[in-house]
């Protein structure tokens, strides 16, 4: 048997990444049709299909569920299906970044915004990623959601355990898959049909081997060939299967003979199955990772992997959920924040800009510790936002009510210009002019959130020290046209951060740098003034930094990072609990430089803009 079987998007290596097609600059930059596609990490993976889709509007697209037919007549490896009967199965879809190449997982609800699946559902192929409930069969053959039926949600972040060891899989030095367990949170609420399936416990004996696992997911079905071999049958029909349990020792066996070298964890793994080579039998296979495994109507399993060259020729391995309950649901309570997301992955993303004028997309993977310093791809998305012609250049999110990231840009006479997108990584319409006189401020930045009325902000500094806000009416105009003013005396400050609700309270801040290094956080009381007006200390030594970003979570912890380029142009990152509290005070080098394609690396002293 020939080396590990994902069940699902991806492992074992990263995505595979076609070149795509390239993007047009905004309106106001000049085309460029020379753009670099996405880093093709690997071509080898069976898991991806290449089709014309594209991610689905979010939203109720019909009845709640396709049908309530239940079981209907037996299938090889299993019996199809109906939503209604689990109604906390859910697909996880990702159509890679400016890609034509697409996958899937299967996830369960655990509570109305949050979808438990396997990490590499979610940080190991980056993109547009949609949660689509209510569905029998999830997709058509070129990778379009099936219509007018169900629930479609977008992501907002994600939690991954940080001991998923991606990066030993990526360069095959990894004997066993570890710590593959990921949570979703999503931008919106499921409908309340969709319920919470049932976890085991912490440390809960919820099963015994032996005991009859139930399994279900969208994964693939496969036919046998009359030579033996198998041809699979990519349907993405919702399936349920009853597997054994099989023992500790079972699993080792079966681990070692699918891999040489193969080792089991019998603390955090466990196997079912009763297949053979010789005997095929029911299995996960690819498009059921992080589906359930359930006994007794408790979820006590998530789908991971399989050995072998065909699925059900083996048993399949899972994640036991009562090793990782706690962190499980940790993520349940944990504060929300915003990443600056341009795919719509709800991973961060970075940008920025080169001495040509040229703005480039730096895609996150989700996943820090991926061996790539949490970079997924790079890609130019913009040319002629020079320095010379645009003064400022930034990111705000949400600014029409629409829960989308666009670009904005202060040219050189003091036109505020913005920029839309489609929330999937491309432009949407035309460039659209919504202010001037914004050319004599000496500090900009972006709040989402400062009066507590989920509108965005623009905070500017005037020469005079005073602070004002600019806040959104939701809908692309002012709140405020005039402006309000918020404070006096900032001119102490040659740096500004605006992290979001960096205490996880809710209430939003912002950050400023002394000119002898000094980080002072100053918090908003939703009501337009501030809970310490005098300022608090949060960090010291930040002076020899040539930028600072707050652009949510890089880590896939789920919770707020800082990211620095030092004096010697390496990227740091420096992590928090999310309530206020730095973990890593000290600051990771996450990278030196990206790749823009697969041959080229360029440092980020090329950059004089990073956000």
């Amino acid at each position: 048997m020939a080396g590990i079987l994902a069940a699902g998007l991806a492992l074992g290596g990263a995505a595979a990444v076609a070149p795509g097609p390239a993007q047009a600059a905004p309106t106001g930059g000049a085309s460029d049709t020379t753009l670099n596609a996405p880093i093709n990490r690997s071509t080898k993976l069976p898991h991806l299909r290449k089709g014309t889709a594209t991610p689905p509007t979010p939203g109720l697209k019909g009845p709640l569920f396709q049908s309530t037919d239940g079981a209907k007549p037996r299938i090889v490896g299993g019996s199809t299906v109906s939503a209604s009967q689990y109604p906390w199965i859910v697909g996880v879809v990702t159509y890679l970044d400016n890609s034509p190449y697409y996958g899937w997982c299967t996830g369960t609800v655990i509570a109305p915004n949050k979808i438990l699946t396997a990490a590499h559902c979610t940080a190991d192929g980056a993109g547009t990623t949609r949660v689509i409930a209510g569905h029998d069969k999830l997709l058509d053959a070129d990778g379009n959601v099936v219509p007018n039926v169900g629930y479609v949600a977008e992501v907002a972040s994600t939690w991954t355990h940080q001991g998923w060891n991606i990066a030993a899989q990526y360069d095959q030095s990894a004997t066993n898959i570890l710590d593959d367990v990921s949570v979703l949170t999503l931008k919106q609420n499921l409908p309340s049909a969709y319920t919470p399936v049932t976890l085991a416990g912490q440390g809960e004996a919820a099963y015994a081997a032996g005991d009859a696992g139930l399994i279900v997911g969208y994964g693939e079905d496969q036919v046998q060939n009359p030579d033996g071999t198998y041809t699979p049958v990519q349907d993405t029909v919702l399936r349920k299967a009853s597997v054994p349990i099989r023992t500790d020792s079972d699993c080792a066996a079966a681990a070692t003979a699918g891999w040489s070298g193969a080792t089991y964890d019998p603390n955090r793994q466990f196997c079912a199955g009763s297949g053979t080579t010789s005997t095929p039998a029911a299995d996960t296979c690819f498009g059921d990772s992080g589906g359930p495994l359930l006994v007794n109507g408790k979820q006590v399993g998530i789908t991971d992997f399989g050995y072998g060259d065909y699925c059900a020729e083996g048993p399949g391995f899972y994640e036991e959920v009562n090793y990782y309950s706690n962190a499980i649901k940790a993520d349940l309570t944990r504060p929300s924040l915003v990443n600056s997301d341009w795919t719509g992955d709800g991973h961060t993303d970075l940008m920025s800009r080169d001495a040509s004028g040229k703005l480039w997309l730096h895609v996150g993977s989700g996943f820090e510790n991926d061996g790539y310093g949490g970079f997924w791809s790079s890609r130019a998305i913009g040319t002629g936002f020079g320095s010379t012609s645009f003064k400022r250049v930034f990111r705000v999110y949400n600014w029409n009510g629409d829960k989308k990231p666009s670009l904005m840009a202060v040219n050189s006479i003091g036109e505020l210009w913005i920029w839309n997108t489609d929330g999937k990584g491309n432009w949407y319409g035309s460039k659209k002019r919504i202010g001037t006189g914004w050319g004599n401020f000496t500090a900009l930045m972006v709040t989402n959130n400062w009066l507590g009325n989920n509108l965005p902000s623009l905070m500017v500094r005037k020469s005079n020290g005073e602070l004002w806000r600019y806040t959104s009416d939701g809908k692309g105009g002012w709140l405020n046209p005039a402006g309000t003013r918020i404070g006096t005396g900032w001119n102490g400050f040659n740096l500004f951060l605006t992290p979001g609700a960096w205490k996880g309270d809710g209430k939003e801040v912002l950050i400023g740098r002394t000119s002898t290094g000094y980080l002072k956080m100053y918090q908003t009381d939703l009501k337009g003034g501030w809970t310490n007006p005098a300022g608090t200390q949060i960090g010291s030594g930040w002076g020899g930094f040539k930028n600072i970003i707050t652009p949510g979570d890089w880590n896939g912890d789920n919770m707020m990072d800082m990211l620095g380029i030092d004096g010697s142009y390496r990227l740091r990152m420096y992590t928090t609990d999310g309530k206020g509290n730095w973990i890593n005070a000290s600051g990771k080098v996450v990278s030196t430089g990206v790749w823009i394609s697969d041959t080229t690396f360029v440092p980020w002293s090329s950059y004089n803009l990073v956000f």
